[in-house]
């Protein structure tokens, strides 16, 4: 899972990748040899030595800097967007994301606005995804079909059913760990930052990191601070702690 992959090495902040570092994970996925394709095409062919990179937020940097670099090896990706956000300065516009699109991209959804789900009703937590899913079959003329949680956070009660019934058969979390055959409806995925070393980056091609590594550990207690806090408030503390430290 990836941000923003900003053109230059001094515009990353925590979650950011440059392009140049974005690209020699790349070039490592393939030396690795595996297959980099959409999250759909992994978790349907689970058998094949995949890896599935997805995009959170639909930053204009996937689109200037992450998906040249995707089709200039022939592979694919997956991109979240905020469908709110789209066209908005900062973020990608419709005609990038139909270009994407036909260039083999699939296009997802990670919500309208990009809200705390748990924070909202069951029936405001269904018009968010409700509304995301409309605009991106309308504007793309396809079938949208994953859901990438925003900051990680379910609505809260839902099951496989919720989803499905609207129109969502795959979850992607922020769960750490790799994921083991395609009968999984909720996807754990690798968070990729801007200090993601090769040799940690090696580890996540080979699915060394588990769910019981240090990371995922670090990422499961912070998740169950955040339970005990809310959403909100955790993501304001943490803003001002990434602020304080620079990142």
């Amino acid at each position: 899972m990836y941000h923003r992959v900003p053109a230059a090495a001094e515009d990353a902040d925590y979650f950011a990748v440059p392009r140049a570092r974005f690209a020699e994970q790349l070039d490592a996925l393939r030396a690795a040899g595996m297959r980099v394709v959409s999250l759909e095409r992994a978790v349907s062919h689970p058998r094949e030595r995949t890896v599935a990179i997805t995009f959170d937020d639909g930053d204009e940097s996937q689109f200037q800097n992450a998906f040249p670099e995707l089709v200039a090896r022939g592979m694919t990706a997956t991109f979240f967007v905020i469908t709110a956000r789209v066209g908005m300065s900062g973020y990608v516009t419709w005609k990038e994301l139909a270009l994407m699109a036909r260039a083999g991209m699939s296009i997802q959804s990670h919500t309208h606005t990009h809200p705390f789900l748990s924070e909202l009703s069951r029936d405001d937590a269904a018009r968010e995804l409700a509304e995301a899913r409309r605009l991106l079959d309308v504007h793309l003329g396809q079938r949208t079909t994953i859901l990438a949680l925003p900051n990680g956070d379910a609505p809260r009660g839902w099951t496989g059913r919720d989803y499905a019934a609207l129109g969502y058969t795959r979850v992607a979390t922020s769960r750490w760990g790799a994921n083991h055959g395609g009968d999984a409806r909720l996807i754990r995925r690798y968070t990729v930052r801007r200090d993601t070393s090769a040799r940690a980056f090696g580890a996540l091609i080979t699915g060394e990191s588990s769910a019981y590594s240090a990371e995922a550990l670090r990422l499961l207690a912070l998740n169950r601070v955040r339970a005990a806090v809310g959403p909100s408030r955790y993501a304001r503390a943490r803003r001002l702690v990434l602020s304080t430290l620079g990142r």
